[in-house]
């Protein structure tokens, strides 16, 4: 017979308050008992694994590793070698039980951990693309457009004026709709409206063994829609991104605002945004029920992509006057198709068959969860 002990610890040079206890013997089901230490209240906020040797005295037990979270210690209380089983099957039974709570736990902690968009890397963002079965191309060779002749040049957005993207982003949300709105798109009813959706809780999903999360800064959505139900009806997202040319021009105009030290002044590059657009453009792709547009920007520079049929299209570099016509010419087309008073189950039959697939095909591939 022994005795299980375990509690919670802010210093392992220090011993628990109060301690939980479960008595063992050999016919015990040490699943049970490891089930019974890993759903313990204190081993929510609990994350490193230290044994108590035979006597009382704290040691680290070698095998012991680091877990996501808090502080656990487990000792061990036996019969006096001689009385039962010898001391060294007590302690090798007890290291078994530990290492299978520390897998238990980190397979459950890496199941529930999310990676946000942002910090998608462009390596991870070539691995989504190969796991969907979607080539990456240029969209300028791929599938060209033509800005209208004789249309008037777009002045870029001054994202120097502010000290930060957050601080940018409704000024910038209302310069979309203006230029928008220029090019011919109908804004209210019946129309479109242009949300900030910056804070806006948008996409969780699931790729393969991971799970995602995130959103965009911007979005043009069926007028009648609120911020709660974008992710569905997103027809446009934009994602805003502060060069560090505009941070060095804000810091040198405004020296009494604390700011963080600006990096080498340079306008921000397609590459550097690259892993967080594509997976928040296969995520919307999953989750909404007609096609959209990403337009990743600084406000001098516009990237937009898009997915048409097994193609994710890539228009690195565009000028304002390019972008803004190009995603109005996208919005006036789709327009017969504006919606906010049902649930599209599919994609309409009226939708292209190159626009039709990657909704279907991503909403296969990519599962939602529960953030909560």
């Amino acid at each position: 017979m022994r005795t299980v002990c375990w509690g919670q610890v802010s210093d392992h040079s220090q011993q628990p308050e109060s301690w939980n206890e479960v008595d063992v013997d050999d016919s015990a089901d040490k699943a049970e008992v490891r089930r019974q230490v890993l759903h313990d209240g204190s081993f929510a906020d609990s994350p490193e694994l230290r044994l108590l040797s035979e006597g009382g005295a704290w040691r680290k037990w070698e095998n012991c590793q680091t877990l996501p979270a808090g502080n656990l210690k487990v000792k061990v209380i036996s019969q006096q070698p001689g009385d039962g089983q010898p001391t060294t099957k007590v302690i090798q039974d007890l290291r078994d039980e530990m290492r299978l709570l520390r897998s238990d736990f980190a397979a459950r902690y890496t199941e529930a951990k999310s990676i946000a968009f942002s910090l998608v890397s462009g390596a991870a963002a070539n691995q989504l693309l190969e796991d969907l079965h979607l080539t990456e191309a240029d969209g300028f060779e791929e599938a060209p457009f033509e800005t209208p002749a004789g249309v008037s040049d777009i002045e870029t957005f001054d994202f120097s004026q502010f000290v930060d993207e957050d601080a940018g982003t409704p000024s910038f949300v209302e310069y979309h709709k203006k230029q928008l709105q220029a090019c011919g798109v109908r804004m209210g009813r019946s129309g479109y409206k242009v949300l900030d959706l910056h804070k806006t809780p948008m996409y969780h999903v699931e790729i393969g063994n991971k799970r995602y999360s995130g959103g965009v800064d911007g979005g043009v959505v069926p007028y009648a829609v609120r911020a709660a139900s974008a992710a569905k009806l997103l027809r446009i997202g934009f994602e805003h991104k502060q060069s560090t040319a505009d941070k060095a021009t804000f810091r040198m105009n405004h020296p009494d605002v604390l700011q963080a030290e600006v990096a080498a002044p340079r306008q921000y590059s397609f590459k550097e945004g690259r892993g967080q657009v594509v997976c928040c453009l296969l995520a919307a792709h999953a989750m909404c029920q007609l096609p959209l547009d990403l337009d990743l920007t600084d406000g001098q520079q516009h990237h937009l992509l898009r997915l048409r049929g097994d193609l994710l299209l890539v228009y690195e570099g565009c000028t304002p006057t390019q972008a803004y016509h190009e995603m109005a010419d996208f919005l006036i087309r789709q327009g017969p198709m504006l919606t906010s008073k049902h649930t599209i189950l599919e994609p309409p039959a009226e939708l292209e068959e190159e626009l039709r697939r990657p909704i279907k095909k991503l909403k296969g591939l990519v599962q939602g969860y529960s953030a909560v």
